[in-house]
């Protein structure tokens, strides 16, 4: 999962959030370093990644995007999940997307202390250019990509990822929400921690 994905996830709390952002930075065992509720979030982070990366949907998922990017099909996929989560996003969240980044936004740069010299050089330039807002697009997952190639070993090939978003997006889409449901409940079992009005949305889906 990308930004949004794990931002989702972590729940209200907001150091449990800052280690789910960072996670990605830090290397090795965190607890000593860090807070205790941080460094769950590191470690949420990791579980995270790890039942995504072995989930049956998501690894069909990865079929979409393997023509262009070969390996790299799980990285793009992570990405494009940020996409299909807003493009989602009343059926996870009662909350207003916006309102609900710009929050985020806010809590990392109030616990700057904590945050490694990479997400240091780089948060703000994250927030203004909105870069997790931008993703609601598919020509800002698309975008997203093409930096990557170009500061990265991913390969240049965003055609891929916009026909899969495109074309095959009815396809992902079911699978997308096995994995959804799957992940949100393997992370309140583990962790405790639901999505912020998770409970809400599955009250008002239930009286529909």
């Amino acid at each position: 999962m990308n930004f949004l994905g794990h931002l989702y996830l972590a729940g209200k709390d907001k150091q449990i959030r800052l280690g789910n952002f960072i996670a990605d930075h830090i290397k090795g065992i965190p607890i000593e370093r860090y807070p205790p509720r941080v460094a769950e979030g590191i470690m949420m982070h990791r579980a995270i990644d790890y039942f995504t990366d072995s989930h049956e949907a998501m690894a069909e998922c990865r079929g979409y995007f393997r023509e262009g990017y070969g390996k790299y099909a799980g990285v793009v996929l992570d990405v494009a999940l940020d996409n299909l989560i807003i493009r989602n996003w009343s059926t996870y969240s009662p909350l207003p997307l916006r309102p609900f980044i710009y929050r985020f936004y806010l809590q990392m740069a109030m616990q700057w202390r904590w945050l490694p010299p990479f997400w240091r050089r780089m948060l703000p330039q994250l927030v203004r250019d909105n870069r997790i807002y931008r993703y609601r697009t598919v020509d800002g997952i698309c975008e997203s990509l093409d930096i990557m190639a170009r500061t990265t070993s991913l390969p240049d090939h965003s055609p891929t990822a916009r026909r899969a978003l495109t074309e095959d997006y009815q396809k992902i889409l079911p699978l997308f929400h096995i994995f959804m449901q799957d992940i949100i409940r393997e992370m309140e079992q583990e962790y405790g921690i639901s999505p912020i009005g998770w409970e809400r949305v599955q009250q008002e889906h239930e009286l529909a």
